[in-house]
């Protein structure tokens, strides 16, 4: 087995067995569900929430089912960043102060053990969905076997369906590598807790800021702005897949945003690679511009 393989293996293993891992996989739809009663218990005869459900709003009708989707894959790119990328900042600031990485990084590149934490990390998020989704199809087929809703099953032969799912599952691993390299570029860069938050919090309005960017793309894929948008990878991840996904640009420019945003991708891999290689000689040094370009030259 290559060293990428061995090392996303250990890592997957290890993170899989923690007791963590499975309370929150069976803990968190319980309470997400229970929040939900709750809130739609609170907000059912408020007056508020009423007003905010006026008429004169924009029609959602006006959204189409290839745009909903997506606006979905990149909300869910955002929260999947928000909950699993702060394992990959974690994972890295922590390995920091192991003396056994030290020995591990003259034998090993650091991009390889960049990516292989990032895939590690993925493929323990997807694993933690695919639990997830059987428990969501195991209750909505007691909920057709008990109450024979009418579902319009037509759906699974549109071509679009499929096609839309593509792209929505192309610039989701495009974001997520691309993202997911730059936690942990963030992670390696300190050891002060001050300034992990910050790094965090600056990770985490670029994440909202894409997020609402993409809304706006629903109405306006012409824009220049969401057109240049789209060949950022910040915030390529969302605006180019509604576009992409809704059928709304010509396809040489999804596809030209979708090559753009796998080239940063690669690129931030590599950089994060020295970032941590360099790094983990200067424990408690607080890194200064120079000092990260001098990690950027390094072999």
């Amino acid at each position: 087995m290559s060293q990428l393989g061995l090392i996303i293996k250990n890592e997957y293993l290890t993170d899989i067995r923690n007791k963590s891992f499975w309370i929150g996989t069976f803990l968190v739809p319980v309470l997400m569900a229970a929040f939900s009663l709750f809130i739609g218990f609170v907000l059912a005869d408020s007056e508020t929430s009423s007003k905010l459900a006026n008429p004169a709003a924009p029609d959602p009708g006006e959204l189409t089912g290839m745009q909903a989707m997506g606006m979905t894959s990149g909300i869910f790119l955002a929260l999947f960043l928000m909950v699993y990328g702060s394992q990959i900042y974690g994972k890295v600031k922590k390995e920091k102060t192991n003396r056994v990485m030290e020995v591990l990084a003259t034998c090993v590149t650091g991009k390889t053990m960049m990516l292989g934490k990032v895939i590690s990390v993925g493929l323990l998020g997807l694993t933690q969905l695919l639990i997830w989704v059987a428990m969501i199809v195991f209750i909505m087929v007691g909920v057709v076997i008990i109450f024979s809703p009418d579902i319009p099953w037509e759906i699974l032969s549109d071509p679009r369906l499929y096609i839309g799912l593509s792209w929505s599952f192309l610039f989701f691993l495009g974001g997520y590598l691309f993202y997911g390299a730059i936690y942990a570029a963030c992670g390696a860069m300190t050891d002060k807790d001050n300034e992990n938050q910050a790094y965090m919090t600056i990770i985490t309005f670029i994440l909202l800021g894409s997020f609402y960017l993409g809304e706006f793309t629903v109405t306006h894929p012409d824009n220049i702005f969401v057109v240049i948008a789209s060949f950022i990878p910040f915030t390529a991840p969302t605006i180019a897949a509604v576009n992409a996904v809704a059928g709304s640009v010509p396809l040489w420019q999804s596809v030209l945003a979708l090559l753009v945003l796998y080239f940063f991708a690669w690129g931030s891999i590599i950089m994060s690679g020295k970032i941590y290689t360099s790094s983990l000689l200067l424990k408690g040094k607080k890194f200064t511009p120079h000092d990260i370009l001098l990690f950027l030259k390094s072999k």
